[in-house]
């Protein structure tokens, strides 16, 4: 039998190894990575405009260029979709405010503020963020509830750390610091709630005023030596 073209029948066959697997200069997990993160994208803008429960798969697929096979591989299902957009929005806040806690130099006051900062203005340089880590995460369903509960203590962990610092420099000592921390995220959530829903939206530097006042006289920070570092 001749071979096709006047090739030899070796060079018909299916080409192994890594040139097989290249597409438009890419390799098999590039293009996945890279549809992962059309779908993530879709995700923010989808539920932090419209809104997590008038979001449709066909929606997303076509605003991240893949088909629904591809989502369903990568995701599963939406709930999956959104846990994943909130847990990028947690881990890049958590992120932040661990960093600014820990900056050499700061007076207590000053970190506290500084790490409200973080918090508030990562939020709100994004309103999409805002919508989804502290609107459409809440009551889609007890699993969604429980894991956003999780996510919650790793924040309270961050800050309760910082707290039994302060408190060993003197600061408030009869507190229960991870009850404090846990009812502070809870208040920083309803005061992002407030900034996304309310009109006029109250200053983003509003938003870290109260917060702080409220940590810094919980913890009694007024009452130390102001020139006191950690």
């Amino acid at each position: 039998m001749k071979a096709h073209l006047g090739l030899p029948r070796a060079a018909l066959r299916p080409v192994a190894g890594p040139e097989r697997r290249r597409y438009a200069g890419l390799s098999a997990p590039e293009r996945r990575a890279g549809r992962r993160a059309r779908l993530l994208e879709a995700g923010l803008q989808f539920y932090g405009t419209l809104g997590f429960r008038h979001t449709t798969i066909p929606q997303l697929c076509s605003e991240a260029g893949v088909t629904a096979r591809h989502f369903y591989e990568e995701f599963g299902t939406q709930e999956t979709l959104l846990r994943s957009v909130f847990d990028r929005i947690a881990d890049d806040l958590l992120e932040a405010i661990r960093f600014e806690l820990y900056v050499p130099g700061r007076t207590w006051s000053e970190i506290v503020r500084e790490s409200c900062a973080a918090y508030f203005r990562h939020m709100t340089a994004d309103r999409r963020r805002a919508r989804v880590f502290a609107l459409e995460i809440v009551g889609v369903s007890t699993e969604l509830d429980l894991h956003r509960k999780r996510v919650r203590d790793a924040f309270a962990a961050v800050t309760s750390e910082s707290c039994e610092r302060l408190t060993a420099h003197g600061g408030a000592p009869d507190l229960d610091v991870r009850l404090l921390s846990i009812g502070l995220a809870g208040a920083a959530e309803a005061l992002t709630i407030e900034w996304v829903l309310a009109r006029p939206r109250p200053a983003v530097d509003e938003l870290i005023d109260q917060l702080s006042n409220v940590w810094i006289r919980t913890l009694q920070i007024d009452h130390l030596n102001p020139a006191l570092a950690p």
